[in-house]
């Protein structure tokens, strides 16, 4: 019989149980970049703009996502679809995001009631020996009430954000290594094809000169000299194109094929898209995928933080269960049972030997950690992005400067055949301007290589997507 006091009792619980529920709604803010930046890099003066690379804004071309569609090389597009469809890596990638949701559902099983049924079957000498034969199907919930759980959950969060923003990297790294690697490979199998025709140039000159010494136009020491450089020159050739065999191979590896070498259908060179306005580092810190997965790591680890500190705090859960029961050995006043049933329960640590606190003071130490980390990966950002600048600064003008002499060079060539027309020189200078001439084009691939890595250096550094 219950009594209006039990009745009121009852109902001041209630609004307790209310109130508390209410002032327990909110958990730990998130970091944010501006903070997070301050408080990991408290030294630092961060500039509003990038400090290398300050060009006009005449000519220059945006930070948008999908940067490898700018080399309008479509060989390279259809070699990257095949590498994000067959290299082992996307695998791994994929099965990586698998994870980190299966973290965000284990840690949020904990929101929900947990329901569990035990059964017994036997006779009077059954596995129990008891004759009893029975089950029982109990829920337990935790009432969340300081949030525990939800801080849980909120970690488990973050970390999977952190492992998605690590296998956005690594998608990223990938594309970037294959267009690295086709123009790599490009190059050279266009330069193993210039040094083949320098060691046969080399070669005709040490013929050239052995003619001339038999008419006593050249000198014993002249011959041997055309010798050596025929020599010389062939051992150029085999390194040259034993380096794109190697290079064809590596495209063939990231492309998930079998490694044979075989040759990629053009030797063209995309050109080199225009200057890249760097826009502010606040957007460095927002695009970045290692920077994304740094900060999120400094939430999950404050998150886990208050979790540990939550600990100290009792646990209340609402549990129901329901049973039956029958003994073969046991009599009961009317045979057969059956019961059903609801309570609450509350766990307090009281003593624990500082086992919470040493986990409390172990994961603020975590966290702190992951704080200087975010420092680490923010200046190293930043130190990309300058290097990528001014590096293609650089790779413009040397470009440049390659360029000229192979215009030179060109010209120079063109002068000693017509030279040679007219009978002015013999056909060894023609095969030397020729040398040089290979000698200079094969500097100026290599040029173009190294320019166009330098801007796949910097749309990585600035972040955004590559498709």
């Amino acid at each position: 019989m219950h009594t209006p006091g039990m009745n009121s009792f009852h109902k001041a619980a209630l609004y307790l149980l209310g109130a508390l529920t209410v002032s327990a709604c909110t958990i730990s803010p998130l970091q944010k970049n501006k903070e997070l930046v301050d408080k990991s890099i408290p030294n630092a003066v961060i500039p509003q703009q990038f400090e290398a690379g300050k060009i006009s804004t005449k000519d220059i071309a945006g930070v948008d996502d999908a940067w490898l569609k700018q080399f309008n090389d479509s060989e390279l597009n259809a070699l990257v679809i095949e590498a994000l469809q067959n290299n082992p890596s996307v695998r791994v990638i994929a099965a990586r995001r698998v994870q980190s949701e299966a973290l965000i559902n284990a840690a949020g099983g904990g929101q929900y009631p947990g329901v569990g049924a035990i059964g017994n079957s036997g006779g009077k000498v059954g596995s129990s020996g008891t004759g009893l034969t029975g089950f029982y199907i109990g829920a337990n919930w935790e009432l969340d009430l300081w949030g525990r759980v939800r801080t849980t959950v909120a970690g488990a969060e973050q970390n999977a954000k952190a492992i998605n923003a690590d296998q956005d990297a690594a998608r990223l790294s990938l594309i970037a290594t294959v267009a690295k690697s086709v123009w790599l490979a490009r190059s050279l199998q266009e330069q193993a094809q210039l040094a083949k025709d320098n060691a046969d140039a080399s070669q005709k000159i040490a013929d050239l000169t052995q003619v001339r010494e038999k008419i006593g136009a050249s000198s014993a020491s002249d011959v041997a000299i055309a010798k050596a450089n025929a020599a010389q020159a062939q051992e150029l050739a085999l390194n040259a194109a034993t380096a794109r065999d190697q290079a064809l191979r590596a495209v063939e590896v990231l492309l998930g094929r079998y490694p044979k070498a075989d040759l990629l259908k053009t030797t063209v060179l995309p050109a080199l898209p225009k200057p890249v306005a760097p826009g502010l580092p606040a957007d460095l810190l927002e695009r970045r995928p290692d920077v994304i997965a740094a900060e999120a790591r400094v939430n999950s680890a404050f998150y886990l933080a208050d979790e540990k500190r939550l600990a100290r705090l009792p646990k209340i859960s609402l549990t129901a269960g329901y049973g039956y029961l029958n003994s073969q050995i046991f009599t009961l006043i009317n045979g057969a049972s059956t019961s059903f049933g609801v309570g609450a329960n509350v766990a307090l640590p009281l003593f624990q030997g500082g086992a919470i606190e040493a986990q409390i003071a172990y994961q603020n130490a975590e966290a702190q950690a992951a704080m200087a980390n975010y420092g680490k990966v923010v200046l190293a950002a930043f130190n990309d992005v300058e290097n990528a600048l001014s590096g293609e600064a650089s790779w413009r003008e040397r470009t440049n400067q390659i360029h000229t002499q192979l215009d030179e060079q060109q010209r120079i060539m063109r002068n000693t055949e017509a030279e040679f027309k007219i009978g002015r020189i013999d056909q060894r200078q023609i095969h030397q301007q020729r040398i040089k001439t290979n000698v200079t084009d094969i500097n100026w691939y290599q040029g173009q290589v190294d320019a166009l890595s330098q801007r796949v250096n910097l749309y990585l550094a600035l972040g955004g997507s590559a498709e």
